[in-house]
């Protein structure tokens, strides 16, 4: 009996947070393109109207879309394009944001119960189960190239990536976005396969 009332006074402790890390996830990337699109001849770009969607202060999220379309100059500018905000080829928009999220471990088994010696012995769940609980922030971006003469966008991007550590990410902002954006335009342009 006593051993059931530390399980339930645990449990609404645990379950707000545990402690323990989740394991870090690689960047998730998905893109496609208009495969009848001629993007050798894209030459020129300029930047479209951006979306960025935090709970950040305005000045920090004014400082992120700073670094997101620097970062996306400095890529592109890398590859050979040359931005012409007056006689682009294509115009390149993202939308970003982030949300908070929560994982948790698998219940043990429910009619043994977890041995007081085990590493989850104090993290509880839910009618005194042991759990363990993560939070992290799933961070997205989507970017998008429209062909000017057409108006209709020819390649699209979305990128998803796991923050365990969301201030650690603010604080090496420019290194975190110089990668996402870097793998995120890897596929850009696409290589004519004709």
């Amino acid at each position: 009996m006593r051993m059931v009332f530390r399980y339930l006074a645990l449990g609404g402790v645990a379950l707000l947070i545990a402690a323990a890390p989740i394991s870090a996830q690689k960047i998730k990337i998905k893109s496609g393109y208009d495969r009848s699109n001629d993007f050798a001849r894209y030459k020129r770009y300029a930047m479209g109207k951006n979306s960025l969607l935090t709970h950040q202060t305005p000045e920090v999220q004014s400082h992120i879309d700073q670094v997101l379309v620097e970062s996306l100059n400095r890529h592109l500018q890398a590859k050979g394009f040359i931005l012409d905000e007056n006689h682009p080829d294509f115009v390149i928009t993202y939308e970003a944001g982030s949300l908070p999220k929560a994982d948790t471990s698998a219940q043990p088994d429910m009619y043994y119960g977890v041995p007081s010696d085990s590493p989850a012995f104090g993290q509880v769940g839910l009618e005194g189960i042991p759990a363990a609980v993560w939070t992290y922030v799933l961070a997205k971006l989507n970017l998008t190239v429209t062909d000017v003469g057409s108006g209709k966008p020819v390649w699209t991007a979305r990128a998803s990536e796991k923050i365990q550590d969301p201030q650690k990410a603010l604080t090496n902002l420019t290194k975190k976005v110089d990668d996402l954006i870097a793998k995120t335009l890897k596929s850009f342009p696409p290589v004519s396969r004709g």
